[in-house]
């Protein structure tokens, strides 16, 4: 018999309600939904992925297609950005239109202030160029505007190539007015001492026909040199004097007389400097006192501030003769900066010599015995006193403009690196060197090697001499003056 204080259990189950068609519809809208954004993001990378590997597609507008065909190239610096796709008339049949495609990792070049050209043959008296297009096929030319310049997609292409500037945007453009042409065109070269310092970019008349005017570019560097007093001449041409003497001949080179030339000119006691666009008198010929005229301008570079000189390391070669080989394995070079009081500051490796070395220096046209004498040394700089004069030397640099920095923490952020000359000088940002163990080592992928030896190091917030470029197993360093090497002897 069943007790019935014990209820019997049964199997119970959970009913689940059933989704009606309007719940259907919804969970299925919302899948799609998902699917469909998902689909958009990947189309929308496609896109931009095949934009990307496409390039950038620019229309340039020239006065002729000089003939440019489709898929000849665009070059910068020698190396091919881009690619001509088409070469068409506009539709008032008075201009080519280009249209170009630059490779992605030239898109930068889109922008506002690039100039383009059409490079072809082009042979004269004084110049040759273009000679690579008679094989090669013709291509469109490049230069690149202001980095800081909008991006622009259509642009106005050059008649003639430009003449090769850099750092065109630091230099500084005067306009030169004359009574006659004296034989100027574009390229013709401006020299001050007969030293090229800038060129002609173009020669027209003025409004009312009455002047000539000839555009000139000087170089960054050199811009210091024109003052509001400066005089400018030709040179172009022969000169033929009948003196004392008897015939005088006074000829510029080849290229001067065939493409003429301009010579400048500054009085003793500069006037104040001139900005872009001053207008100055060309005459034909010099006056004497002109050519007797000699001041001294320090020339800067055009990375440093203004009236800011620019250190003149001079290229010293070290010998030893015990270490002489085949190969010269003895020989040291690189670059060695004169002070105050015949004094010398540079790597130790080319101002010091080990004992029983017999090392000698050539610098300056002298040829010094590195004796024990009059050297003092500091890490991997030196400094030595000479027992002669440097007075045959003009860059001499003061001692009140070289700082000491013995903390990697007050290094400035932006620094120069220079060995006298604008082309021989780069900038060099301070997350660009790596501080270790006491080393202040330059990032290799800065264009630095065994000829910048001894460069000089500059801020450039002040150009003050803070260090100087060694060479070492370690890579290419920066060797901070320590102040024992700044005090005079």
């Amino acid at each position: 018999m069943t007790d019935p204080s014990h209820e019997q259990s049964y199997p119970t189950a959970e009913i689940a309600p059933v989704a009606g068609p309007v719940e259907l519809v919804r969970k299925l809208r919302s899948r799609l939904w998902g699917v469909t954004l998902l689909c958009l993001v990947v189309a929308i990378g496609l896109v931009w992925a095949e934009l990307r590997s496409n390039g950038t597609q620019i229309q340039i507008a020239f006065a002729d297609g000089s003939g440019l065909v489709p898929g000849d190239r665009v070059r910068y610096r020698g190396i091919d950005v881009g690619e001509v796709k088409s070469v068409l008339l506009n539709t008032s049949l008075d201009r080519a239109v280009v249209t170009v495609v630059l490779n992605a990792e030239s898109a930068p070049l889109a922008r506002e202030g690039t100039r383009f050209w059409i490079e072809r043959p082009d042979i004269r008296l004084g110049q040759v160029r273009g000679l690579d297009t008679l094989m090669g096929g013709r291509y469109v030319g490049v230069i690149p505007g202001p980095k800081d310049a909008p991006w622009a997609n259509r642009f106005e292409g050059l008649s003639d190539p430009p003449t090769a500037v850099e750092n065109v945007f630091d230099g500084l453009e005067i306009v030169l007015e004359s009574s006659q042409r004296y034989g100027l065109q574009r390229g013709s070269p401006v020299s001050y001492r007969g030293v090229e310092i800038g060129h002609v970019v173009s020669v027209g008349l003025t409004n009312n026909s009455s002047r000539v005017v000839a555009r000139t570019f000087i170089q960054g560097e050199y811009r210091s040199l024109v003052r509001e007093n400066s005089r400018f001449w030709s040179n172009s041409g022969i000169d033929l004097r009948l003196g004392i003497h008897g015939l005088e001949l006074d000829a510029e080179t080849l290229a001067t007389i065939a493409a003429g030339g301009v010579a400048m000119a500054t009085p003793d006691v500069p006037g104040k400097r001139v900005a872009t666009g001053h207008r100055f008198d060309l005459v034909k010929s010099p006056r004497e006192e002109w050519l007797r005229w000699q001041p001294h301008m320090a020339i800067g570079s055009a990375l440093l501030p203004e009236n800011v000189p620019i250190p003149q390391p001079m290229l010293g070669v070290s010998r030893g003769e015990k270490q002489l080989g085949l190969f010269g394995g003895g020989q040291r070079r690189g670059w060695i900066l004169a002070l105050e009081d015949a004094t010398l500051l540079g790597p130790a490796d080319l101002l010091t010599a080990q004992e029983e070395d017999n090392r000698t220096l050539e610098i300056s046209g002298k040829t010094l015995v590195l004796d024990a004498e009059g050297v003092t040394t500091s890490g991997r700089l030196a400094t030595r006193k000479l027992s002669e004069s440097l007075a045959s030397i003009d860059a001499i640099w003061p001692r009140t403009r070289i700082r000491s920095i013995a903390d990697a923490a007050d290094l400035p952020n932006e620094l120069v690196v220079t060995c006298g000359t604008d082309n021989l000088t780069i900038p060099l940002a301070t997350d660009r060197i790596t501080f270790e163990n006491d080393l202040w080592t330059i990032d290799p992928e800065i264009p630095l090697d065994e000829d910048w030896h001894g460069a000089c190091v500059l801020s450039v917030e002040d150009g003050y001499l803070i260090g100087i470029v060694v060479q070492t197993s370690e890579g290419m360093l920066i060797e901070p003056i320590p102040a024992e090497l700044l005090q005079g002897e």
